[in-house]
């Protein structure tokens, strides 16, 4: 009876493989990918683009949500492609809050905090594989699914933003186990949290370079279909990716330098300076969540320059928000700006820590076992194990020896933190299993070995 019972789990397990597989392949090779017509959302109802149309009621954002194969991903396999704040953000509404995920409603925050619990387990999933297709778009590009995030209309810039802030508020809340703040902490680093304010200009200046390339070219022309792609990625999936994929356009397209390359080395430079975070910004930041001991910290580097000792103080901060927001002690309409805190100042002292040219104490290993578990790469029972060996560490090549069962216990958390999904995405692309190496290399494991090398 054993035998037949495992029989049939392994021949249930296989079919549901072959329906994943089968139903991926043919979002692949759609022309809109996971996603079905642009819509405009309104409360009381939601309407295909047109110009002659108005959202029923009021007006709340504009959209593609999944299409019906999408949806049989999610439903079928809990499998999750066609991530935007927008729409995940109200189906979960819809189905935690008003036990439709797929109406239309007025959208009530509070309740769907509420239900933060219920909906722990979806939400987790959904933000696994969210981070997993982002890494494959920009992997594996060279498909319609890649493709479908660049057309124009699938998501509203502005409305990413909006609904980025109520879904990381709510998402926080719902975490309801350690391992699942690590996906949160990756989404949010590419994500459209950050102030817009000099995305807006660069959005602007790579929305008129186009219209001008395709009035003066055509639309047709190789160079401006390129240049089309940029603009898209810009308004819609902005990361610090697009600096590099301008200078891939600039060399494949030379011949257009006298017409393009002036404006998007200035795009470069507006979105070099919005992600090169300092001090003043990390101070901002501490100010807009509350986090006093965050805002000491900054402003002493501000004032005095960056050193090991401050570098320190610093991660213990970030390390005590990191520790608020896994127990429910920043109040929810914080959490986002708490999340890009953690953020913003993990970019900073990663940054920092790589610069040094000798490693003089200990207190760099410190501040990098406290980064790992602001971004998520330890658990806190792992934290504190660690932060207290490194400590008592007799010198800075006790504290580096350290390092490889560190990274080792980190490297674990990453790999846990992503199952199943991560499995599954192999299963389809087997070249997804280097989302692990990409993932470390953009973390404070990349920090370690870099600062394990200047031991003196």
């Amino acid at each position: 009876m054993k035998n037949f019972i495992a029989a049939v789990l392994l021949l249930v397990s296989f079919n549901a493989q072959a329906d994943l597989a089968g139903t991926f392949k043919k979002i692949q090779n759609t022309y809109k990918g996971p996603f079905s017509l642009n819509y405009m959302q309104g409360t009381l109802g939601r309407v295909p683009i047109r110009e002659s149309e108005v959202a029923p009621g009021v007006f709340q954002f504009q959209s593609a949500f999944r299409n019906d194969m999408a949806r049989e991903l999610a439903t079928q396999n809990d499998f999750y492609v066609g991530n935007l704040f927008t729409t995940n953000y109200y189906e979960l509404m819809g189905k935690y809050v008003y036990g439709n995920q797929y109406g239309s409603y007025v959208l009530n925050h509070g309740a769907l905090l509420a239900a933060a619990p219920q909906a722990s387990a979806q939400t987790a999933s959904i933000v696994r594989h969210w981070v997993l297709e982002r890494h494959y778009v920009t992997f594996f590009p060279n498909n319609k699914h890649a493709a479908s995030f660049t057309l124009r209309g699938v998501s509203g810039a502005e409305f990413e933003q909006e609904y980025a802030y109520y879904f990381f508020n709510f998402a926080l809340t719902a975490v309801t186990e350690d391992f699942q703040f690590l996906p949160l902490f990756v989404l949010a680093k590419s994500s459209p949290i950050a102030d817009a304010s000099s995305l807006e200009r660069a959005r602007t200046m790579i929305a008129n370079l186009y219209d001008s390339m395709k009035m003066q070219y055509g639309d047709q022309d190789s160079a401006v279909k390129a240049l089309y792609q940029l603009r898209n990625t810009i308004h819609n999936q902005i990361s610090p990716d697009v600096i590099n994929q301008i200078n891939t356009y600039l060399n494949n397209y030379p011949r257009y330098a006298s017409s393009t390359r002036g404006t998007l080395t200035q795009i470069q430079d507006i979105l070099r300076a919005y992600f090169n975070v300092g001090p003043k910004r990390i101070t901002d930041l501490a100010k807009k969540v509350g986090a006093t001991n965050v805002q000491v910290a900054a402003e002493g580097l501000a004032k005095n320059g960056f050193s090991s000792q401050g570098g320190l103080a610093l991660s213990q901060a970030l390390a005590e928000i990191r520790t608020a927001l896994s127990t429910n002690g920043i109040a929810a309409d914080k959490k986002t700006d708490a999340l890009l805190l953690l953020s913003s100042a993990s970019q900073y002292l990663n940054k920092e820590l790589s610069n040094l040219k000798v490693l003089e104490t200990k207190l760099p290993v410190q501040a990098v076992v406290n980064l790992l578990y602001v971004e998520g790469f330890l658990i806190k029972d792992n934290w504190d194990y660690f932060s207290s060996e490194v400590a008592a560490s007799a010198s800075p090549a006790a504290a580096v020896a350290m390092i490889p069962d560190l990274a080792d216990i980190a490297n674990d958390t990453l790999n846990q933190a992503f199952q199943p999904a991560l499995d599954q995405w192999v299963s389809l692309e087997p070249k997804m299993q280097y989302f692990i190496d990409n993932t470390i290399k953009s973390s404070a494991l990349n920090t370690a070995s870099l600062i394990a090398k200047k031991v003196k």
